[in-house]
């Protein structure tokens, strides 16, 4: 390098070109280190950005994983608890299977039971009603009124007793429905009595002897542990 105006010096002689060829040499590797030194400090300055970048994602990473932790013991609970849920609930749906199979036999025995039952009451109803008027404490007429003047009582006391809560019992609900079975079988007798198609001494017979079996059908329609 030489400054404007600078004039080169004279290579006349060996030795001046030797110390020329040397400092245009020291020039060069000077030249070369500074080049070296730029890409150097640059390729520096780089690594340094991609480490802050490296450092800086590990952070977030770690922080993910956490995060990631908290969600995995998350969904296992939830699933834990599903299962608890899920297995109860057949336990339950299980238990109430196993119920309804003890208990449809027996109600279905009790329905049969309640209807012997009524059958019965019927029957010694009207045993009581022929009786009465075989012995001439009452005329076919009277009771007839007197009777058709409380079938809408009894048929009132079943829409009562149907109702939830209304009484505390089933027992009265069924005890309803037997009066008014029994209230309709008098009037429907009577009716028949007045119009000639029976006789009091021929059905009087008849019903006592169906009173025995009512009371046998009662007797099996019964279950043990209801």
């Amino acid at each position: 390098m030489r400054s404007a105006g600078c004039r080169l010096p004279s290579l006349a002689s060996s030795v001046e070109r030797g110390a020329y060829a040397k400092v245009m040499e020291a020039f060069n590797e000077y030249v070369v280190m500074m080049a070296d030194h730029v890409v150097a400090s640059r390729n520096d300055k780089e690594i340094e950005s991609i480490g802050s970048e490296i450092k800086r994602l590990s952070k977030e990473l770690e922080a993910t994983k956490r995060e990631g932790k908290k969600d995995a013991e998350k969904i296992e609970d939830l699933t834990e608890d599903w299962r608890r849920v899920h297995l109860e609930n057949e336990a339950l749906t299980s238990q109430m299977v196993a119920q309804r199979a003890r208990i449809s036999p027996r109600w279905a025995s009790k329905k049969k039971e309640v209807s012997a039952e009524i059958w019965l009451q019927e029957v010694t109803a009207n045993i009581d009603l022929l009786n009465e008027l075989r012995d001439g404490g009452l005329t076919v007429d009277a009771e007839l009124a007197r009777l058709k003047g409380m079938e809408g009582d009894c048929e009132d006391l079943v829409a009562l007793a149907a109702v939830p809560d209304w009484w505390a019992s089933k027992k009265k609900e069924v005890s309803a429905e037997i009066w008014l079975q029994e209230v309709t079988a008098n009037i429907d007798l009577l009716n028949e009595l007045r119009d000639g198609g029976l006789t009091v001494d021929a059905e009087l017979a008849r019903l006592k002897g169906m009173e025995g079996d009512c009371e046998d059908l009662v007797a099996l329609a019964a279950v043990p542990d209801w």
